[in-house]
């Protein structure tokens, strides 16, 4: 199975945080995938985290180790996590950041943000 195929196989597991918003988003959508690599039966999957204080990290690994053991071929599922704390908000996909505004919108009962008010007055 190729890299991309591996990909798409854990891009949609859940990001928690982002279900406890109301807008839950896979792991994909979030940007939180770096890179998948395969050497024959081995996978490497590095993935950023949000925060330093993150503690998904352990489900994260038992999501992506149990879906690509079932694939055929792969032995070994390694999952390796960014220490630089290079993601941000702006890796989230487009459309996700979207879904998210609206929510937001939303929970704020429909009232503008901040920065749509400023844009009305002038």
């Amino acid at each position: 199975m190729p890299e991309q195929a591996l990909r798409e196989r854990i891009q949609d597991i859940p990001d928690p945080c982002s279900c406890a918003t109301g807008v839950p988003l896979g792991i994909g959508e979030m940007g939180l995938i770096e890179s998948v690599k395969r050497t024959d039966g081995q996978v490497t999957v590095r993935m950023h985290i949000t925060s330093p204080m993150c503690m998904m990290a352990a489900y994260f690994m038992r999501e992506i180790e149990e879906r690509l053991l079932k694939v055929d071929g792969v032995t070994t599922v390694n999952v390796e996590f960014d220490q630089e704390l290079k993601w941000t908000p702006q890796d989230i996909e487009p459309g996700a950041r979207q879904r998210l505004a609206d929510k937001r919108i939303t929970m704020l009962g429909g009232r503008l943000l901040p920065q749509d008010s400023e844009q009305r007055r002038s």
